[in-house]
């Protein structure tokens, strides 16, 4: 599955570094996974907008459904009249309560493993190599003692390039341009402040381990607001289970996914976590309950108007038909 993934994600990560490189003179690996996450974000985007007016939506049925509670508080059936007063209020009102909850981080998943195939391929997708080259290179990390992994063999041509040309070299075989290319990239792109991006983060004493702190800050930060909204608009939902997932769950998966995967995948996440803050700061203004539900209301009454009005022409439609 990743390496199918790997694929499409890995031409799209390497469309954006091209874009970088021409438009700035000077192509940045980080530049273009800002990029490739900003674009994915775009694309959830109404996603999340549905998800906001969904909250809305359940914030305007609270008064309903504490009024069916009172109603059966005293029944000795209760939790099933309960339910099942509250299921005939969803259906009439259109309202789904499964829409909210973990699915925008079940969305990241094929995107994650994509994105894990592309950067495990940085000849392939960012310097684009042809692969009879890419195996030559492999062949030499066999020639010179390196035990190759197959689908990590491009991060160690990298890591080994300068024994491998030499090797090339002593064999009459000359890549020289490619050599330095390769020098190029792991020396410029595949480093980020000291942090080797194709190496994966564990918990340590190293600069690696600031993946995953960051990872849990920054997707913290937008759970907690979210939170304060959620128990802004609807209290008593507040401690519901799916609550606990976004709020907890979220920021814990985060830094989990950066310790299975490499650094630049776990720099994408930081990346997606603060483009969710942002967007959780806007889609709450221009979405926010008050707003949904006061558009919701004159949309209701204009259908209201427009079915009463059909009605009388009905009507008055028989009635002439009588005559």
């Amino acid at each position: 599955m990743r390496d199918i993934l790997a694929v499409p994600f890995g031409w799209l990560l390497g469309q954006f570094y091209g874009f970088v490189d021409i438009f700035f003179n000077a192509g940045s690996y980080f530049v273009a996974i800002a990029l490739f996450a900003l674009v994915f974000k775009v694309i959830l985007l109404p996603s999340s907008i549905k998800q906001q007016k969904s909250s809305a939506r359940q914030a305007r049925l609270q008064p309903k459904l504490r009024r069916i509670q009172e109603r059966y508080k005293n029944d000795k059936n209760a939790q099933q009249k309960i339910q099942q007063e509250q299921q005939a209020l969803y259906q009439r009102e259109g309202f789904n309560p499964m829409n909210q909850g973990c699915l925008p981080l079940l969305i990241q998943f094929p995107i994650i493993i994509g994105l894990y195939g592309a950067v495990y391929k940085p000849l392939t997708y960012i310097i684009k190599l042809p692969k009879e080259t890419i195996a030559i290179c492999k062949e030499a990390l066999t020639a010179i003692g390196v035990k190759v992994n197959d689908y990590q063999a491009e991060i160690q041509i990298v890591e080994h390039i300068g024994k491998i040309e030499e090797h090339l070299i002593k064999k009459g075989t000359d890549i020289g341009d490619i050599a330095e290319q390769i020098h190029n990239f792991g020396d410029t792109q595949l480093t980020f402040f000291g942090i080797n991006l194709a190496e994966t983060p564990k918990f340590g004493l190293n600069l690696l381990i600031l993946i995953p702190i960051l990872s849990f800050l920054t997707s913290m930060l937008t759970s907690l607001i979210t939170q304060m909204r959620s128990k802004r608009n609807n209290p008593a939902g507040s401690n519901m289970a799916m609550t606990g997932c976004m709020t907890f769950g979220m920021p814990l998966f985060s830094a989990w996914m950066t310790t299975m995967f490499p650094a630049a995948v776990g720099i994408y996440w930081i990346i997606n976590n603060i483009y969710s803050f942002i967007q959780t700061l806007l889609v709450g203004h221009f979405f926010s309950p008050e707003k949904v539900i006061a558009r919701t209301m004159v949309e209701e009454t204009i259908q209201r108007r427009s079915k009463e009005n059909n009605t009388k022409i009905i009507a008055e439609r028989k009635k002439n038909e009588e005559k």
